[in-house]
């Protein structure tokens, strides 16, 4: 499978994770060995000077140089075997075969494995062995063709493959980024909507909203223009700052339309309105503009990975924000002249709106809190300082698990009674929708890097990494807080930490270090690390009764590596 995959051309390399390695076992009587004069040491000596893999230098004869290549690796099990040993009392040669019995097999035991459970056709849960096959595209390609040609690559190998054998997708990001421009698209049409309905309320003409409708589209055309000349990809971050932009695209074209609506209220002609409405805002348009650009300029000043992932962000949205200033001065006159007409009745002056409905109420209130400007301002400080503090080794790796099992079957349960509970309310034609597709488990270390922000652990035996797919990822953030209560309850002597895959996470957002003097005088060292344990137990409890704490840990750090007790 990897070497098929690796043929697709936007394949940059194919990892395997799961694979056991093969070893070749020696068994044999320690009598049988002491007969001939041998120790079990003397086998692994006898096997390491005869399986020669080093280079043997380079001998100078005369104006040549000769490379030395010594010989004697063994390439099979056969060869070991014919390893000469000692000799007998007679002088024949005992070979490695006459002492020993020589076997391939698997290594055991294992210190990294991979799992797969998923559901059968019977509806039952079924729980077997695995490999994981993580394939990586090439820079500066697209990630949809790259999912095809995978697509493509896998149908040809199912028609090789045994049928019993189950291949499916544990992460597939060419789905994400496709769900992602999904979204995107939805929050253009919702965007498009909501702005000819805010128009039609505020200015009640349907013109205007048909112009302001017509300028989000041409904005982010020009945007997507700039942003390609620009060597910036469609990706995560890229997308989302587009969605968040299509909030503040409107936001100078709305002004400049409403300029040309009131030249042409003020009766000048619509190539004068057309002109002369954008023109007269055009200082309070530009520097609306740039103030919306610096806001988002100090994510350049990000460093590290953070600042790698986050660069397209304030990039994208300048880029959107000065292309709607450009169709705010342009394309908005242009189609302000051909869809804009003069109002059929005269309009009521600026103060003679002030007076009345919404604007009289938002006039008399703006002009309250500026004679109270002072109060407004301590009362608006007060919220912000209220929302500040508001801001949301070894172990064998048969326990490690046994331990994720555990843990599986936990998820498995918690789901399991969720759609129990929800079954009532599910329609007819997804009662047999489960929420749980499926679960891969890497035991002794991380899996594969399946997602940007997650980087692979180390292997270690007591480390487990367990990845729950669901059918609906809107499920997610519902059930982190009943599976991180039901997992630290149901499998004790671990910790278990749940997690959504995040954009930029953070491994723990508060570290609390107690620690007591180095002091080598210090006669009874235990009791002073009993002393720090115990001040550590105290402070995790009362972080445990504090709102929002899902984990809480104790790392104790070693003197050694410190200089600190914990």
């Amino acid at each position: 499978i990897a070497r098929t995959v690796q043929g697709a051309p936007e394949t940059s390399k194919v990892e395997r994770r799961g694979v056991q390695q093969q070893t070749i076992y020696l068994e044999f009587s320690q009598d049988r060995l002491a007969a001939y004069g041998l120790q079990p040491t003397d086998l692994s000596k006898l096997i390491q000077a005869h399986n020669i893999i080093a280079p043997g230098g380079v001998f100078e004869t005369g104006q040549r140089e000769i490379t030395l290549t010594p010989s004697g690796q063994f390439e099979n099990p056969k060869a070991i075997g014919e390893s000469v040993v000692t000799t007998t009392a007679a002088g024949a040669p005992v070979y490695l075969r006459d002492l020993v019995d020589i076997s391939r097999g698997y290594q055991s035991p294992s210190n990294y494995l991979n799992y797969y459970t998923w559901r059968d056709a019977d509806g039952q849960w079924r729980r077997s062995r695995a490999v994981t096959v993580a394939i990586y595209m090439r820079d500066q390609k697209q990630i949809a063709k790259f999912g095809e040609s995978i697509d493509a690559k896998l149908a040809q190998l199912h028609r090789i493959l045994p049928a019993d054998l189950i291949t499916v997708h544990t992460s597939d990001q060419p789905l994400q980024v496709k769900e992602n421009i999904h979204l995107f698209l939805r929050a253009l049409e919702e965007a498009i909507v909501l702005v000819v309905i805010v128009s039609l309320l505020g200015f009640w003409e349907w013109r205007l909203a048909l112009i302001m409708a017509l300028a989000i589209p041409i904005t982010l055309a020009m945007t997507f223009g700039v942003v390609y000349m620009l060597g910036i990809d469609l990706q995560q971050v890229s997308v989302a700052t587009l969605i968040i932009a299509l909030g503040l695209l409107v936001d100078v074209p709305v002004v400049s339309g409403d300029g040309i609506k009131r030249g042409l209220a003020d009766g000048l002609p619509r190539r004068v309105a057309s002109w002369l409405g954008p023109t007269k805002l055009s200082t309070a348009i530009f520097f609306a503009t740039i103030t919306n650009v610096i806001a988002y300029l100090p994510f350049l000043m990000l460093t590290g990975n953070t600042g790698q992932f986050l660069k397209s962000l304030p990039i994208v949205m300048t880029a959107s924000l000065l292309c709607a200033l450009v169709v705010s001065m342009t394309f908005v006159p242009f189609l302000g002249y051909y869809i804009q007409r003069p109002p059929e009745k005269k309009e009521l002056t600026i103060e003679e709106k002030r007076e009345r409905g919404f604007y009289g109420f938002y006039n008399r209130l703006v002009g309250r809190a500026i004679a109270h400007r002072w109060i407004v301002l301590l009362g608006s400080l007060v919220f912000l300082v209220i929302g500040g503090f508001w801001l949301p080794n070894d172990v064998p790796l048969t326990a490690t698990n046994d331990t994720a099992a555990r843990a599986e079957s936990v998820v498995r349960q918690v789901l399991s009674d969720r759609e129990a509970r929800s079954h009532e309310n599910r329609s007819r034609e997804n009662k047999d929708q489960h929420d749980l597709t499926s679960i891969t488990s890497f035991i002794g270390g991380g899996g594969p890097r399946f997602w940007f922000s997650i980087s692979p652990e180390a292997p270690q035996t007591n480390y487990a990494q367990v990845i729950v797919q669901l059918s609906d990822k809107e499920l997610t953030p519902k059930i982190i807080g009943p599976l991180q209560s039901a997992l630290s309850r149901e499998v004790p002597g671990a910790w278990i930490t749940v997690r959504q895959l995040q954009t930029n996470p953070v491994e723990t957002p508060v570290e609390i270090l107690i620690s007591g003097q180095a002091d080598t005088d210090v006669k009874d060292e235990g009791a002073d690390i009993q002393t720090l344990r115990a001040i550590a137990r105290q402070a995790m409890n009362v972080l445990d009764q504090s709102p929002g704490i899902a984990v809480s840990r104790d790392h104790r750090c070693s003197r050694r590596l410190t200089q600190r007790r914990q």
